[in-house]
């Protein structure tokens, strides 16, 4: 299957690229601006076209279209490569509103193709092993998620467009890290409804620390913290039952390859000892290990190769797109900063 990647910065080079890769799919067109993306693009890529618009890249001959692009473009570019036919991921977040996100759906099953968001967490290692520890009961009743993104970053960024951009233009990490959060928190225990919300910029910038609390149906409470300045991280993950607690303190190591670069053939991936988060079980003073499961972001491309190919079913489809983007409009809406 080819595909073409419209962005080739972080998300597009790093992220997209090796993924589709490892899923199967041939890189035969990017679309990149300044002259090092360029580069980079061909350097990774040298027999795929460099393409320098929208328009000439729906123009090519190709079964997926990846939209990289800063997120005020997401919109714009998804719906051209929607209105040429052309099966569509975007990165998050989709849109920057319930809106835009609602409205590219619709455009999306108005033309008959492929539509869903890179929510890429939920083959992070710390997800799949919530899910592995919830199917196998070790906690026991769960009761209280605690999942977060947080870092100490006293210094915006200027070169980090999310980091310095309006809201207006989709900066923030209530659009960027709060994304994930959500999605996963409702990927693990369904449907749930914004309880509170707190999004503040302390640093001057976009909003940079955000705790949201989401009201799960099944009794579940998920207390969703992204920050940009916690001087003392949490654990990525605490997960309370009424017969034990899992925690896991860090981030499996996905991230951390692709972002220096690694690439794999079809069919393979990153060693799973290097992206098997560490966990644990505590009950009170006693605690052991647990074995997590390895991340594995080239699930979301198989899913959506299979999808195409033959009409599977997608875990990001069109209502877990929207009710995150419903829960983030509520969260700015209601915020009591």
């Amino acid at each position: 299957m080819k595909a073409g990647i419209i962005g080739y910065g972080l998300a597009g080079r790093y992220f997209h690229s090796p993924t589709l890769l490892a899923a199967g799919f041939h890189v035969t067109a990017i679309c990149a601006r300044s002259l090092d993306k360029k580069a980079a693009a061909h350097q990774d890529f040298p027999n795929a076209v460099i393409v320098n618009s929208i328009d000439e890249l729906i123009a090519e001959d190709l079964d997926l279209i990846v939209v990289a692009t800063p997120n005020e473009f997401h919109s714009d570019h998804a719906l051209a490569s929607i209105r040429a036919g052309i099966n569509t991921v975007v990165d998050k977040p989709m849109g920057r509103d319930y809106y835009e996100t609602a409205s590219l759906y619709d455009a999306a099953e108005q033309n008959g193709v492929l539509l869903t968001v890179f929510f890429n967490r939920l083959w992070d290692s710390d997800s799949l092993t919530i899910k592995k520890v919830i199917e196998q009961g070790d906690l026991g009743n769960i009761f209280r998620l605690e999942s977060r993104f947080e870092r100490f970053r006293p210094e915006i960024n200027p070169l980090a467009w999310r980091e310095s951009v309006s809201v207006e233009s989709g900066g923030g990490l209530l659009l960027d890290l709060q994304s994930h959060l959500i999605s996963t928190a409702l990927n693990w225990f369904g449907p749930a409804e914004l309880a509170f919300s707190s999004v503040r910029s302390v640093r001057g910038s976009s909003d940079d620390d955000v705790l949201l609390v989401l009201k799960h149906d099944n009794g579940v409470d998920s207390y969703l913290s992204a920050s940009a300045i916690s001087g003392k991280p949490g654990p990525k993950i605490r997960l309370n039952g009424d017969k034990a607690s899992l925690v896991i303190t860090d981030l499996d190591k996905q991230e951390e390859n692709l972002r220096k670069g690694f690439r794999a053939p079809a069919g393979q991936w990153i060693d799973s000892d290097e992206i098997t988060s560490s966990a644990k079980i505590y009950k009170g003073s006693d605690s052991h290990s647990y074995q997590g499961e390895p991340g594995f972001y080239p699930a979301f491309y198989n899913e959506v190769r299979l999808a195409i190919e033959y009409g599977g079913e997608l875990t990001v489809n069109r209502e877990l797109s929207l009710n995150v983007a419903r829960i983030i409009d509520q969260a700015r809406q209601t915020s009591i900063r």
